[in-house]
């Protein structure tokens, strides 16, 4: 299979909306096998990874806007990121 820019964009687009690997698969019409292959690609990888750390990075920026406009429900789960962000620091 060929790795391609639109394939990189769509596998980050997908892998963004939180979809499986299979559901990957079955979006770009792969086999799951072939498209586990394509990951071992660094490329593929890297766009993967990519894509669920921005749609992470997006709910965390969220997270803590919310915080910041006074929800105790944000506010409690902003301390939990911060400490663990901290934990990973040391």
């Amino acid at each position: 299979m060929e790795i391609n820019d639109d394939l990189l964009s769509q596998i980050e687009q997908y892998s963004g909306l939180m979809f499986s690997k299979d559901e990957i698969a079955s979006i770009l019409e792969l086999d799951p096998l072939q498209f586990e292959k394509c990951l071992d690609d660094p490329r593929a990888d890297r766009a993967f990874k990519k894509g669920r750390l921005l749609r992470d990075a997006e709910l965390r920026k969220a997270i803590f806007d919310l915080a910041a406009n006074g929800s105790s429900p944000a506010q409690a789960f902003a301390t939990k990121l911060i400490e663990n962000a901290k934990m990973d620091d040391k």
